[in-house]
Formats: structure tokens, C-alpha cells, sequence
């Protein structure tokens, strides 16, 4: 066999096996190719699934952030209301308290109420009898608000503090007002001059009387007191302007 010959067979036998290891090469890449495409595939999945759980973690998470920040306000909001029951439980305990005391008062209140409308009665009864009717008729009004259940303490005592303050004020200043008297069994009209609490004048046609406060009767009066009854008369009515005058009223008593 000539050089030339074996040369070509040992060229062939290479080419052969050199297209055997290629092949063998080939089908490798492609088996790479295919492991490496799976795995890209199955990592995308696996990322999916990562980003999947980041997402549903994320949500948990503001879910908990949320429900927590609302446990917080609960407790918070109920902090402020045991706060606000403690403030009231305290008032209610002041409150009653101070129905306790009110009821109190109320007994001791009573009794001087009635006290006091009747030194109220017998002071009246013991003063110069003027405007009798009206006083007469407040004295009425007053026993019987006295005696109403429904009627509150406090008003019951503005009602007596009232009365009180009316007859006070009937000690101060000057007065007159028109009522009908009875003349030895005859009704007369008469004009009555008040000097506060301590006398009064009566002007009856033309003669006039006096009474005092320390002598409870009707006495005549002498004529030289006319005019200066006149101007306090018209002093009291306001139709003149207050000015001096001489009053027949009563003096010290020397011991």
C-alpha cells in the first residue's frame, strides 16, 4: 500500500472522528442550550413567585401597620373616655353631695320661712294702717305660696325677701294715695299723706287729721298746717318740685 494511500485513510478516519466529536459536541451545546433555557424559565417562575410573596409580605405588612395604628387609637380614645367617666362619676358625687346639703338647708329653711312671715304678720299688724287692702292681700299671697309643695325653697324665700323689701321702702320718703274711709257710718273719699313710718294725715272735705306711729288713733289737726299739708301733698304727687316744709309731725319726748 503506497504512503499516498494510508495518508488518505488516516485523513479519513480523522475527518470521521473529527465530525464524531463534533456531533457529540453539538448535541451537548444544544443539551446546554436546553438546561440553561429551563433554567431561565424555571428562574422567572421562581422570581414570579418571589415577587408574589414581596407583594403579599408588603400587604401583610400594611395590613398589621394599620391594625395597629387602629389598636392605638382605641386605646387612646378609650384612655380619654375612662378619663371623661372618672370626671363624671366625680360629679355626680359632687352633685350628690350638694342634693344632701339642699335637703338640709331645706328643713332648717322651712322653719325660719315661717318665722319670718309671721314676724312679718305682726309687724304689720302693729304699724300705721296704711294701704291695708294691698298689704292685707300680699300677706295672703305669701302664706300661700308658703304652703305650696310644688313651690321651691329658694323662690319661697325671693317671694318673703320681696315682702320684706316692700315694707321697707314704705319707711322712706313721701307718699299719698286716695282711699275710702268710713266717717261715723259714712263712706268718705280721703286724700292720705304718709310721711314714711311716722305719721299719716288725712285730708277729708275740709277738715283734716293726723295719727303717728306712736299713737295708733285719728286725731283733728289744726288748720295752721293747711298749707304746708297742701305742698307736701303736691310734692308727693309730683306736680311741684321738692322743697321745705314745716310737717306737724311729732317730736322727742323730754324724760
Amino acid at each position: 500500500m503506497s504512503k499516498t494511500t494510508k495518508w488518505i485513510r488516516t485523513s479519513l478516519a480523522a475527518g470521521a472522528m473529527a465530525a464524531l466529536a463534533a456531533g457529540a459536541a453539538s448535541a451537548q451545546l444544544d443539551e446546554a442550550l436546553r438546561t440553561a433555557q429551563q433554567s431561565t424559565q424555571e428562574g422567572a417562575q421562581t422570581q414570579q413567585q418571589i415577587d408574589g410573596i414581596a407583594d403579599r409580605t408588603a400587604s401583610l405588612e400594611s395590613q398589621y401597620l394599620a391594625l395597629r395604628q387602629q389598636t392605638e387609637d382605641q386605646r387612646i380614645f378609650i384612655e380619654q373616655q375612662q378619663v371623661f367617666l372618672r370626671s363624671q362619676q366625680n360629679e355626680i358625687e359632687e352633685l350628690t353631695a350638694q342634693l344632701d346639703r339642699v335637703s338640709g338647708i331645706e328643713r332648717d329653711l322651712t322653719p325660719m320661712l315661717l318665722e319670718m312671715y309671721v314676724r312679718l304678720e305682726e309687724f304689720i299688724e302693729s304699724d300705721l294702717p296704711f294701704q291695708t287692702d294691698q298689704r292685707r292681700a300680699r300677706l295672703d299671697n305669701l302664706e300661700r305660696t308658703l304652703g305650696e309643695a310644688n313651690v321651691s325653697p329658694a323662690e319661697k324665700y325671693r317671694v318673703i325677701l320681696n315682702a320684706y323689701e316692700i315694707e321697707s321702702s314704705y319707711g322712706r320718703g313721701l307718699a299719698t294715695y286716695t282711699e275710702e274711709v268710713d266717717v261715723d257710718g259714712t263712706p268718705e273719699q280721703a286724700d292720705i299723706l304718709r310721711f314714711g313710718r311716722i305719721a299719716m294725715i288725712r285730708m277729708i272735705r275740709d277738715r283734716m287729721e293726723i295719727m303717728t306711729a306712736d299713737n295708733l288713733e285719728w286725731r283733728p289737726l289744726s288748720n295752721q298746717y293747711a298749707n304746708n299739708v297742701q305742698r307736701a301733698l303736691r310734692i308727693a304727687q309730683e306736680v311741684t318740685t321738692p322743697e321745705v316744709f314745716v310737717a306737724p309731725l311729732p317730736g322727742p319726748v323730754v324724760q
